[in-house]
């Protein structure tokens, strides 16, 4: 059934949007804990690294020698001297000692050194784009060196940090990875846990739909007996029945002919609901069936001094629907049209082409639709305080809607208050064949 399939697929919608997103921002957070973790290690390595060559350039000054560099025999220390650079400047921006195997890097590294735009303890993270097509990562910072109060030179120390950032690029790689098969199973959940939840309601509903279809069926039997009897009480000559009596019984069955119409709108509403409605879908000319709803509102609409109006070209334009079933919900519209118009007032009709879809509306100028009443307009037997006083039950726009949908078309309504009411019917379009 549409309506709870509709459902559904909320209640899916909503339970993968609720836990997908407490997975998300976990999975985020467990991703900005460790990129964080890694970020900072960089920092704290690269000022590590700048303010232990501070130490030697201010050893340098004192001693007026230079530390011998790291024994390069051994494979560890090897690595580790072909991941880092370092450049040692005395105070007068002499380069007096430094260490950069790191060869993609050389010309950034002299680039921001020669511009000299880091701040003491405020190391940066740069890009390089190599010759080889590829971005290359390091990590720099500065420190300045003192010797007995005065300035004795500055250093620049980093290390390449490329392997460690394509590890976080991959990292959230199999995090979105990671994310595409939760949600992937989490539908699969979500579907499961749904159906189970929707089952004993939809088989609630059914019970409900069919107790009214076969309530509505047994109720008319009773009320066609009651419209006879009193068809031939009123119609006995033998019993003369006063001017009151008379009346009595046209109020009697006026009210049976307004049960009837209930009666068969909820069975037409339980029909609806359980899919036991019968389509008979056709390619039908959208100007034959306007026409012949707009024939039976003719007098109607005179008596009222109504000016009723068709609007745009109808010849050209099909529909592919139930014809029944549209002229029902014409008529419902037009119905509704008629009855709030005051008199003097005007009714259009009309059709436009949207992609592969007809609309038909229907316009009608009066008092409109409070903006607080327009969401409930096709809720079953909702009626607004405006609408009180006119005879109707509030199904009337439930069934429209209702045989729209039968339709794989759909209804809407718009207003404006003190000015004018337009309903629109979307229907599929499909051409005569060749």
């Amino acid at each position: 059934m549409n309506l709870f399939s509709r459902f559904r697929q909320r209640l899916i919608k909503r339970y993968m949007q609720l836990t997908g997103a407490i997975i998300f921002i976990l999975l985020i957070l467990i991703y900005g804990f460790v990129g964080s973790l890694v970020y900072n290690n960089f920092i704290d390595q690269a000022q590590m690294l700048a303010t232990e060559e501070a130490e030697e350039l201010t050893y340098i000054v004192s001693d007026g020698k230079t530390l011998p560099d790291f024994p390069s025999d051994d494979n560890h220390t090897q690595k580790y001297l072909n991941k880092i650079f370092y450049y040692i400047y005395d105070r007068d921006g002499n380069l007096i000692k430094y260490s950069n195997k790191i060869d993609w890097s050389t010309a950034a590294i002299n680039e921001k050194i020669t511009t000299d735009a880091l701040l003491n303890g405020q190391p940066e993270i740069h890009s390089v784009f190599t010759q080889k097509k590829d971005f290359r990562f390091f990590v720099i910072a500065r420190e300045t060196a003192y010797y007995n109060g005065m300035y004795a030179g500055k250093v620049y120390a980093g290390f390449d940090v490329s392997r460690d950032l394509m590890f976080l690029a991959r990292l959230l790689l199999w995090i979105i990875l990671l994310l595409i098969g939760v949600f992937f199973i989490i539908n699969k959940i979500a579907n499961f846990m749904a159906n189970n939840a929707m089952q004993p309601i939809i088989e609630s509903f059914e019970r409900q739909t069919l107790f009214a279809a076969n309530a509505s069926h047994e109720l008319r039997t009773p009320l066609s007996v009651l419209m006879s009897g009193l068809d031939i009480l009123k119609d006995d000559t033998d019993n003369k029945l006063s001017a009151f009596s008379q009346e009595i019984i046209n109020d009697m069955k006026d009210e049976i002919l307004n049960m009837r119409t209930l009666i068969g709108n909820l069975l037409l509403l339980a029909r609806s609901d359980s899919s036991a409605i019968n389509l008979k879908k056709e390619v039908i000319p959208a100007e034959q069936l306007i026409t012949n709803v707009l024939n039976r509102f003719m007098t109607i609409t005179a008596g009222k001094n109504i000016e009723l109006l068709l609007s745009g070209d109808t010849q050209n334009v099909n529909i592919y629907a139930d014809a029944k079933h549209v002229e029902e919900i014409l008529t419902i519209l037009l119905d509704n049209a008629v009855k709030y118009t005051p008199k003097g007032g005007k009714i259009c009709i009309g059709t436009t082409l949207q992609k592969n879809m007809v609309s038909i509306f229907i316009s009608n100028t009066g008092h409109g639709i409070a903006a607080d009443d327009l969401p409930h307009i096709f809720d079953r037997f909702y009626r607004s305080a405006d609408t009180q006083k006119y005879e109707g039950n509030g199904l009337g726009l439930s069934i429209a809607k209702a045989l729209a949908e039968k339709n794989d078309g759909r209804l809407s309504a718009a207003s404006e208050q003190n000015s004018k009411t337009v309903f629109t019917l979307y229907l599929p379009q499909k051409d005569f064949p060749m």
